[in-house]
């Protein structure tokens, strides 16, 4: 019975999370939302995770606009694995950081 309350408590703070998310038009959809969490609740820099988001939207957009981009592909995504790659990036470079301080 407890995991049913857990379950739904989490699924209430997500949708708070998103309607936030929404009316500071982060343009992150709930899956992306999700991640984010994820990440922050293991230890990645919600500051950092912002910039890499914000970095990788403006690649995508660059891309867009260059020749370079195929013309047949009308969109590239934002593509949640791209944050989790960074994050772990992140994370390693956070790591070594720690190590040489």
């Amino acid at each position: 019975m407890a995991s049913a309350a857990n379950l739904s408590a989490v699924r209430d703070t997500m949708d708070v999370l998103l309607e936030i998310s929404r009316l500071l038009n982060t343009g992150l959809d709930m899956e992306t939302l999700s991640i984010c969490v994820r990440l922050c609740e293991q230890g990645i820099n919600p500051e950092a995770l912002s910039s890499v988001i914000k970095e990788l939207r403006k690649a995508t957009e660059a891309l867009k606009d260059s020749q370079m981009y195929p013309a047949s592909l009308p969109w590239l995504p934002f593509d949640c694995m791209m944050i989790l790659l960074c994050a772990f990036v992140f994370q390693g470079l956070l790591a070594s950081e720690n190590m040489t301080s």
